[in-house]
């Protein structure tokens, strides 16, 4: 498909007939949920993980879906976000999201040196949406059951194949 700037380019001293221009155009598609307008085509899954598509009308249920974070663009977006959550869910069976501020815990994360997922104890510091576990153990046992591929694209978003290439 061609843009319009280079049409603009190729065509520049030629007239055009508006109304029968306006049959050939297709309007830009949204970058993010935050641009979606009326009619645009957005993806959503249900509380047990179906996808479904639906037309943004500005609605609650639409503005609902977008400010909790389960609004997408395309259906593979979707799709994604509902193994992520199924990757957390597992993770969280052995952790939570809230640091304990006295006890020492521990969080995984991917070195990119070594190229593999690693636990590391947290410090004192707390970071962004990680989950800690309040032992090595746990967080072991974490990993056995999530997978450390799972771990690395669906949480750490570590592009998995350019690993293993690399």
């Amino acid at each position: 498909m061609i843009k319009v700037e280079e049409i603009i380019e190729k065509y520049k001293g030629y007239e055009v007939d508006e109304e029968k221009l306006k049959e050939f155009l297709t309007p830009p598609k949204p970058k993010t949920v935050w641009d979606l307008k009326k009619d645009d085509i957005y993806w959503y899954f249900s509380s047990f993980g179906m996808l479904i598509s639906d037309k943004w009308n500005n609605y609650d249920t639409d503005i609902a879906r977008r400010s909790l974070g389960s609004c997408f663009l395309t259906k593979e977006d979707a799709e994604f976000e509902v193994e992520r959550r199924k990757i957390e869910a597992i993770l969280l069976k052995y952790g939570k999201k809230v640091k304990s501020s006295q006890n020492e815990e521990y969080f995984i994360l991917y070195d990119f040196v070594d190229k593999k997922v690693a636990i590391y104890p947290s410090g004192g510091v707390c970071y962004q949406g990680t989950i800690y576990f309040t032992s090595y153990a746990l967080a072991q046992k974490a990993i056995k059951e999530a997978g450390k591929d799972n771990i690395k694209k669906y949480i750490l978003g570590v592009d998995v194949e350019y690993v293993k290439k690399g």
